[in-house]
């Protein structure tokens, strides 16, 4: 069985199936009341004497039988007592009311007991009938201000009061998550930007002269493996097939009449294809050559990007002007130089005019 006060004016709610719950709420009212101790009170106003008034005698006696009647569960005195409570002609001493009275009874009892007779009219006995009118006149006045009725329901407006003070706390704590997360996003867009920079200014110059030195690497090679070939093959053709060789250059060199000596026109039909070949050779070898430097030139730029962007980057030894322009000039100094090509000899004749 679910046992419910529901007090709405006076600001109570319990709603249990444990009976002792129930019966300790109204073991606490009788504490309250007998702490009130309003027995045998002279109302007087003025000079004029209204009799005496007693609350607690009648007050401890009902909220006795609503104990005994509960455990025969028996509702109905609890029933009305609800009731009678939440039309304010009881006094819930848990109430905000009852509070105020019992801090009141502190400074004026008076002040305390004429509180609790306004709002307890239910239990409350006179002893003389004048004395019930002038409380009745003073709860008309209580209960015709609206102010009294400003929380007229107080288990709603408690039921306000948290959820607004939670919804003000959640609102902080969303505002708390926004702002951390704007800037969580501020400093990865940052990195980002950082990263970018970085990777613009460092990698890519790095990328770029590596990938220059990887070409000219796989250039000079190639024409490094096409001069041992042009250089070695003839060589051992001529060797392999040294008896044809040397026959055709017995024949070409014999001179052309029985008084001895060279051909001069077999020389020159010798030299000139030979002189024409080592130009070719050494055409070869300058383009081997200069894609050499060029890797080695690239290699070498890439190593000074890198330590330039590193100099850039270390905050606890930042780079000078000095430093910067030493490495800037050699990052951006000019190719290695490239000699201008020379025309094969036209003959014998211009091979030894070239060399006089």
């Amino acid at each position: 069985m679910d046992w419910r006060i529901s007090i709405p004016t006076q600001g109570v709610e319990i709603v249990t199936s444990d009976k002792s719950v129930i019966k300790g709420y109204f073991a606490d009212e009788v504490a309250y009341y007998n702490r009130l101790a309003l027995i045998d009170y002279q109302l007087q106003f003025g000079q004029t004497g209204y009799g005496t008034l007693n609350l607690t005698r009648k007050a401890t006696e009902q909220l006795s039988k609503i104990i005994a009647d509960i455990d025969s569960e028996n509702t109905a005195a609890l029933n009305a007592y609800v009731s009678a409570a939440n039309a304010r002609r009881v006094l819930v001493g848990k109430s905000r009311t009852g509070e105020r009275v019992d801090e009141l009874r502190q400074i004026s009892a008076p002040g305390a007991f004429m509180l609790a007779a306004i709002f307890s009219s239910e239990w409350l006995e006179w002893s003389h009938p004048q004395g019930r009118d002038f409380v009745a006149i003073f709860r008309s006045v209580a209960f015709g201000n609206p102010a009294n009725f400003a929380f007229d329901d107080l288990i709603s407006a408690q039921k306000s009061q948290a959820e607004a003070s939670e919804a003000q706390k959640r609102s902080a704590e969303a505002e708390k998550k926004l702002t951390s997360f704007v800037d969580e996003k501020t400093r990865l867009i940052s990195d980002l930007e950082n990263l970018y920079r970085r990777q613009l200014t460092v990698r890519e110059p790095a990328v770029s002269w590596t990938n220059v030195a990887r070409r000219k690497t796989v250039t000079w090679t190639c024409w490094l493996v096409l001069f041992s070939m042009m250089v070695i093959g003839p060589i051992y053709l001529a060797l392999i097939n040294w008896a044809t060789v040397s026959a055709a250059l017995v024949q070409i060199t014999a001179p052309a009449s029985a008084n001895g000596g060279i051909s001069l026109s077999g020389l020159a039909a010798i030299s000139v294809p030979a002189l024409f070949y080592a130009w070719l050779l050494k055409n070869i070898s300058r383009v081997f050559i200069q894609n050499l430097n060029l890797a080695d030139d690239a290699h070498h730029r890439r190593s000074l990007a890198l330590t330039y962007m590193g100099l850039l980057q270390d905050e606890k030894r930042p780079a000078t002007d000095q430093d910067r322009a030493i490495i800037l000039n050699a990052l951006f100094r000019p190719i290695p130089p490239q000699s201008a090509d020379q025309g094969p000899p036209a003959g014998l004749l211009d091979l030894i005019r070239s060399k006089g």
